[in-house]
């Protein structure tokens, strides 16, 4: 497993760099994902490892999150930050698969993030839940999220099932 690093996608080779152009897209949805949701996708694998409440809608639904395993009242609805590397090609989204596209999530966390118990302050804001995010900016993610994908490492043999 040590030896599964993706490293090489578009992003990492403008980063280094190498060659690789974004195009305005990307450019400027690179620099909304910085101002907009590199608080909790950091790093070099975009995530910071934390259990956040994203404000999915819970109502009826037994899934609890990390107070599953804890049993504390304050990791109710939390779940795992995942790391946006590959995203583009690992959905379906959320940790209950809800969202089929990287669109539909961006739709989410600007128009449905619900005030659920624990939500992340981070996505509480001046009595405003959510993300404000325009229909253009949320096209702008996506183009740079899809920019994360290492092709290479997608079709490296050594890594596939025998």
């Amino acid at each position: 497993m040590l030896t599964l690093v993706s490293a090489n996608s578009r992003y990492d080779k403008f980063i280094r760099k190498e060659g690789e152009n974004l195009t305005a897209d990307e450019q400027a949805g690179l620099k909304l994902f910085e101002q907009k949701c590199s608080s909790c996708h950091q790093g070099a694998l975009f995530t910071d490892h934390s259990f956040r409440n994203n404000g999915l809608f819970i109502q009826g639904v037994k899934d609890v999150g990390r107070a599953r395993v804890t049993e504390l009242e304050k990791d109710k609805y939390t779940f795992r930050v995942p790391s946006l590397r590959n995203v583009a090609v690992t959905g379906p989204y959320m940790h209950d698969g809800r969202f089929y596209t990287l669109e539909a999530v961006l739709d989410h966390y600007a128009e449905g993030v619900q005030d659920t118990q624990n939500l992340d302050p981070l996505l509480r804001q001046n009595n405003t839940r959510g993300i404000a995010l325009t229909s253009q900016k949320r096209q702008q993610i996506v183009a740079f999220l899809k920019t994360l994908t290492d092709e290479e490492f997608l079709k490296n043999k050594r890594f596939a099932a025998e």
